[in-house]
């Protein structure tokens, strides 16, 4: 499943089934682990969620009131996702901190306008400079283009913000440039 079936799922944009298919297998191959995580993230997925509406409302109204054109979505990050980049990063779940992350997508084909919105979102929210990446200048080996940072929410929370333009977004769902 992990191997063929969620990989899929992401492959058709099934990003939710994705999710559940890697949950599910995270679940049952490795349950000690599992169920450690899930004590550990004390919040619920639901009150994470509500965390989300609550961070994206000032950037929502800060780029109408800017006459920007867009779409805002966010997630709580998944256990499996948690977990593999805890055993990526050799760090325990005290020290990943978006497990919360916004994405912003842009009705423009101009790249430079993602850096506009960073500046704004930059106003709303404190960016963490050392987690700050640029793949819109140098895009990664298979053309994802995005603004990657992480900034402090309402209560001092973690947030990851992805900004890109509804083009370069397309590209990553496809996975290829």
């Amino acid at each position: 499943t992990l191997d063929i079936y969620a990989p899929f799922a992401h492959r058709f944009g099934l990003g939710n089934v994705k999710w559940e298919l890697e949950d599910l297998s995270f679940k049952y191959l490795n349950p000690e682990a599992y169920d450690q995580l899930k004590r550990a993230l004390k919040t619920k997925r639901r009150e994470r969620e509500a965390y989300i509406e609550r961070a994206m409302a000032p950037i929502r109204g800060r780029l109408e009131e800017e006459g920007i054109s867009f779409r805002i979505n966010g997630r709580a990050k998944h256990l499996y996702s948690i977990y593999n980049k805890m055993r990526m990063q050799n760090k325990s779940v005290d020290e990943i901190h978006d497990l919360i992350a916004i994405r912003v997508l842009l009705a423009t084909d101009n790249p430079n306008d993602c850096f506009t919105v960073y500046g704004l979102i930059s106003e709303i929210f404190t960016p963490v400079p050392e987690q700050f990446k640029n793949y819109i200048s140098v895009p990664k080996k298979n053309g994802y283009q995005s603004i990657h940072t992480t900034v402090i929410g309402p209560e001092g929370r973690r947030i990851e913000v992805q900004i890109r333009t509804e083009k370069m977004h397309e590209v990553a769902e496809r996975g290829v440039a």
